[in-house]
């Protein structure tokens, strides 16, 4: 019963790690694109003042879109797995396993 637990844990913490590991490499990635499109680095922080509305209104869909597509991508991966992308599968999932 113990290792099952500690099992499950894992799984939970492995379903919550890589949807946001996957992400952010994706918006490095788009960082990298950004920066090869328009000679410049993205912005750090769109709503600082300095950041001109232009260039803060395009990296923040770029980056929120890649970031949000690459999360539903691996969730949906996942979906499929013995790792639990959400809280509402975990039973299901963890019954599989004993």
């Amino acid at each position: 019963m113990k290792s099952s637990k500690i099992s499950s844990l894992s799984l939970i913490g492995l379903g919550l790690i890589l949807p946001a590991i996957a992400a952010r490499a994706a918006r490095s990635a788009a960082g990298a694109g950004y920066h090869a499109v328009t000679h410049m680095d993205p912005p750090k922080n769109p709503a600082h003042p300095d950041v001109a509305w232009k260039d803060a209104i395009v990296w923040t869909l770029v980056s929120g879109m890649i970031g949000g597509l690459t999360r539903l991508v691996v969730r949906r991966s996942m979906a499929g797995s013995p790792v639990p992308a959400e809280g509402y599968d975990l039973e299901k999932k963890a019954d599989r396993l004993v």
